[in-house]
């Protein structure tokens, strides 16, 4: 290995460092500045009425219909799961409005009550108590100290005139499954 005069081994370093600079400060972005976790759009503006028979023709298995007395506006919705691609099956709950404008008005407070990290999980103070038990996911041995329930749903979507509340520990894994299942929605040609 041949030895550089001090002078030129300074500017080899300095523009060593700066090329790993520039590419770490490009790593994981595309042009827009978009990476994989924020490309997806929590809520997607669309004209798009999905039905049952959409959410059917993805593979959707329903589990229970709920009666959507109190869930202002709402049209129906049901609680299932469906198997993103490569994954063990997901819980969901859909909940379908006649328009995008009514999910987002009506929808977006219900939605976020029964989802992240505070949400509520209990009857009681739930605002919508329909299956609210259906909200919760096992956390540790409920036979051993330390066990009991939490939020099943780590986060929710909206495309069109659904919300989608997804199965997830964090709002990033939610948002990835509801992301799943919207395409697969988009895929099966949606209403």
């Amino acid at each position: 290995m041949s030895h550089m005069p001090p002078r030129f081994a300074k500017i080899a370093t300095a523009a060593t460092l700066t090329c790993v600079l520039i590419a770490l400060a490009s790593c994981g972005s595309s042009e827009t500045g978009e990476t994989a976790a924020t490309a997806f759009q929590k809520v997607t503006p669309s004209d798009t009425v999905y039905t049952p028979d959409d959410l059917d023709a993805t593979g959707f298995k329903v589990s229970r219909e709920y009666d959507v007395e109190g869930l202002t506006a709402a049209t129906g919705a049901w609680f299932g799961w469906w198997r993103p691609e490569g994954s063990d099956p997901v819980d969901y709950e859909a909940r379908l409005y006649a328009s995008h404008d009514d999910a987002v008005e009506f929808g977006t407070p219900f939605a976020e009550e029964a989802s992240g990290d505070d949400a509520v999980i209990n009857s009681g103070d739930a605002t919508w108590k329909e299956d609210v038990r259906d909200r919760r996911a096992i956390i540790g041995n409920l036979t051993s100290d330390g066990g009991g329930a939490g939020p099943k749903y780590g986060d929710f979507a909206i495309a069109g005139n659904m919300i989608l509340l997804c199965e997830g520990a964090t709002s990033e894994q939610s948002l990835e499954r509801c992301a799943a299942l919207i395409g697969a929605l988009e895929a099966a040609g949606g209403s």
